[in-house]
């Protein structure tokens, strides 16, 4: 069969566009996407395999194969057009997909910058609110320091009692597990439980004796006072239980609410322990103080009638046993709020509508520990009048009275001129009042006996009394030693002076008959 011109260059431009289809698709086969490559080298494959067909029909036209040769020789042309088609087409949708495959990477950097700014903006957010926390908790702890520097101001003895009760506290709260955000506000509401009483007047707050029932029923004010000045400042409701429960006890006899069980929580129960463990253990103005094992006896007592917790109180004996330093208070105040306090002392022992100082005021200030008695050697003098009720009831109550207070400015400004300045209390040489006698306290110089000029100078213008208004009077002096206690010197010198007193009192009454 002869092969025309036309057949043979058709089957030479088919087998051309074959090969350039596969060629192209090669070079094509790199743009790709890697997980669509493998698909795409097969497809080249089939080309190639085709390409292979096209060569053999090729081969068979030329050895004068018998079939019609034009139509062998257009579908190579077809077959390879259509290949070549599919490589035009794949790159076509390639361009496309290239051209959205930059447009989605775009669209992801700019999603990543983005999220990075999100992320930056998150973490600064982050580090703000953590600033924030921090201010928040230095916020508190400062305000709470204030707290404890106002009462320290208004009574070191309750601030003292405050910080002592904070460390049993935490230590029982750390024995039982609580957690480090409850043991912070255990502390703080212990360390403002008392706070309220910055309110209670000094003529209860400061009383040199126990409460009667008026000065017990404002002394209860303090807890609901504290919870409302506490709570428009802070937000923390463990802090606000503990201020205004902490007097609450589990058979409902506690105050202010008369709370029971339950009702009272474990932070409240706590402190409850705590502070009246350290109230028995502290030494005030009207009772001494009790040991460690007497506290806790009581405690056991109150846990068995149902008042305190068993449980906190079984703890407290743990860490009283195995912590005993905790119990050391810190004292914020300046030096000079001591001479406040004693002045604050001073003026409650000032007898009503006069000058003069109760002789319980010379017992505090041994007891404040400021006296100079205790480097020095002193004398107490006591000067009675026997006779003044006869004196009253001869002249008249006002008039005896007033001659009475007339003899205690003479022995005060007698004092007072004897007297050498000391800092934390009225001088070396003091007046009180007791009943209707007074007390001279005198202390000496330079360790020698104290002198007998403040002696001898009452006796003289007391001598003036007695004559012009009968008045008989009785001086007893007795010295002590440095560092006796003033309130065993005050026993000493009136077991001295009781038979001289019950002789004078039998002679006036014999006077009298």
């Amino acid at each position: 069969m002869h092969l025309s011109a036309f057949t043979i260059n058709l089957v030479i431009f088919g087998a051309c566009l074959m090969l350039t289809a596969i060629i192209c698709g090669i070079r094509l086969k790199k743009r790709i996407p890697r997980q669509l490559q493998d698909k795409w080298l097969f497809l080249v494959l089939i080309m190639g395999f085709f390409f292979s067909g096209h060569l053999l029909f090729a081969f068979l036209l030329l050895r004068q194969f018998p079939f019609p040769n034009i139509l062998i020789a257009i579908s190579i042309v077809l077959g390879s057009s259509f290949s070549l088609l599919v490589i035009a087409l794949t790159r076509g949708a390639l361009k496309e997909f290239q051209e959205e495959a930059l447009q989605l990477s775009i669209a992801s950097d700019h999603i990543r910058r983005k999220d990075l700014k999100l992320s930056q903006e998150t973490a600064v957010r982050l580090k703000t609110e953590q600033k924030l926390e921090k201010a928040d908790a230095f916020f508190i702890k400062e305000l709470f320091e204030m707290i404890g520097e106002v009462l320290a101001n208004r009574d070191q003895y309750t601030f003292e009692h405050d910080m002592q009760v904070a460390a049993i506290s935490l230590r029982i709260g750390e024995k039982l597990g609580l957690s480090k955000e409850t043991l912070s506000s255990l502390e703080l509401g212990c360390l403002a439980h008392d706070i309220g009483k910055t309110a209670i007047p000094d003529d209860v707050l400061l009383k040199p004796a126990r409460f009667n029932l008026q000065d017990r029923n404002i002394m209860e004010y303090h807890p609901l006072i504290g919870a409302k000045l506490v709570a428009r400042h802070i937000q923390d409701d463990m802090i606000i239980d503990i201020i205004l429960n902490h007097h609450e006890r589990l058979d409902g006899s506690g105050y202010p609410a008369g709370l029971k069980g339950d009702e009272i929580g474990l932070l409240p129960r706590i402190v409850a322990a705590a502070d009246t463990y350290e109230a028995l253990v502290s030494r005030r103005p009207y009772k001494k103080s009790i040991s460690s094992e007497e506290a806790l006896a009581v405690l056991r007592r109150e846990a068995e009638l149902g008042k305190l917790d068993k449980n906190v109180v079984d703890t407290l004996i743990t860490i009283i046993a195995d912590v005993p330093e905790t119990l050391t208070p810190s004292v914020i105040t300046a030096g000079f709020m001591k001479d406040v306090e004693l002045f604050r002392n001073r003026a409650y022992f000032r007898e009503p509508l006069s000058d003069f100082y109760n002789y319980r005021y010379l017992l505090f200030l041994d007891d404040a520990g400021v006296l100079g008695k205790d480097d020095l050697p002193y004398e107490l003098i006591l000067v009675s009048f026997p006779n003044f009720g006869a004196l009253q009831q001869d002249t008249d109550y006002l008039v005896a009275d007033q001659v009475f207070d007339e003899i205690g400015q003479m022995l005060a400004d007698i004092c007072h001129n004897s007297s050498q300045k000391r800092d934390f209390y009225d001088g070396s040489v003091m007046l009180f009042r007791k009943r209707n006698d007074y007390l001279i306290y005198q202390e000496g110089g330079n360790n020698t006996t104290p002198s007998s000029t403040v002696f001898d100078e009452i006796s003289k213008s007391l001598t003036t009394y007695e004559q012009d208004w009968g008045l008989n009077f009785i001086l007893i002096r007795q010295p002590f030693r440095s560092g006796m206690a003033t309130s065993q010197a005050l026993h000493d010198l009136l077991a001295k002076a009781k038979p001289t007193l019950q002789e004078k009192n039998l002679d006036n009454d014999s006077k009298s008959a």
